[in-house]
């Protein structure tokens, strides 16, 4: 939180501090809401919802062909809306040790929008572009979750493969996390030659941050192509049912190194969690290293 009062703060922390209200203002709306299902909408063979559980909000995206679910898109806490609440969402913040400081972000998957709304909220100097297939989750993100689009962040409604297909912007950084229910990524989104389409859109010494479930089909094949796409790839398991890919082609780093990227960031941000555990967890893949552990937990917390 900014602590900064009006007279002595920034351009960027009254900004920061505005926006910081009016999430809050925002989720506390729903807090006080007598109602638990706040929206259900049908998109295809799905049903977007988006409900409240105690101090939290869920988005879910219910596939109608199955009796249950043990699978959430996003959560929000709504007594702290920027503190990331699902463990992969927190690991992807580690790559900005590669890339601190981004002019172009790329946001494939937009869901409730958490991990968007809070790299706008810290990374003042970037743009974001975030694309989501589902039209209903883009209403949940904007109406329910706070995500609002402005001059730096733009959400597009369509097929994440088919807007890259057309764009030929370069990122400094891009996230992958595109998931229906189940926790499995649409095939054609892990499919090599679109993971090359990704790799062709990313700047000089720019990375790759992917989510992808460690029970889905092409999981071994992503992180072989992965490490046939990049110098160097990490692997960070989550805490659920996740793995966070970092690909880039800068140099692998030493412990060292990345401890004290992880350091600085947290010393820059106050991102509400720390980083270090996650950097615990963080495996090289390419060049060689060891096969991640892979911690099935609990799948409602990726």
């Amino acid at each position: 939180m900014n602590t900064h009062s009006p007279a002595h703060s920034s351009p960027v922390e009254v900004w920061q501090q505005a926006n910081e209200d009016r999430l809050l203002r925002n989720a506390q709306r729903w807090a006080e809401s007598r109602e638990t299902t706040l929206y259900t909408e049908e998109w295809g063979k799905y049903y977007v919802a988006v409900t409240r559980e105690g101090q939290r909000l869920v988005l879910w995206m219910l596939d109608t062909e199955s009796a249950n679910t043990d699978w959430i898109q996003s959560a929000m806490n709504l007594r702290a809306p920027l503190r990331l609440q699902s463990s992969y969402t927190q690991a992807m913040i580690l790559a900005l040790i590669w890339q601190p400081s981004p002019q172009l972000v790329f946001l494939g998957g937009l869901g409730g929008g958490c991990l968007a709304t809070t790299l706008h909220h810290h990374l003042t100097g970037a743009s974001f572009v975030c694309v989501e297939i589902a039209a209903p989750v883009v209403t949940a993100a904007t109406r329910y979750f706070g995500c609002q689009p402005d001059e730096r962040l733009s959400i597009m409604v369509s097929d994440v493969r088919d807007f890259l297909d057309q764009d030929r912007s370069s990122y400094d950084l891009m996230f992958l996390d595109v998931f229906c229910d189940h926790g499995v990524t649409p095939e054609h989104a892990t499919e090599p030659d679109f993971l090359a389409i990704c790799r062709d859109r990313i700047r000089d010494n720019g990375l790759l941050a992917m989510n992808l479930g460690n029970r889905d089909p092409a999981f071994a094949e992503v992180r072989e192509t992965l490490g046939a796409l990049f110098a160097t790839v990490y692997a960070c398991p989550g805490r659920g049912s996740t793995t966070v890919y970092f690909a880039t082609d800068q140099h692998l780093r030493s412990p060292g190194q990345l401890r004290h990227g992880a350091t600085e960031l947290e010393q820059r941000h106050d991102f509400l969690f720390p980083l270090l555990p996650w950097l615990a967890r963080l495996e090289p893949v390419q060049p060689t290293g060891p096969e991640p552990e892979v911690n099935q937990g609990e799948a409602q917390n990726p």
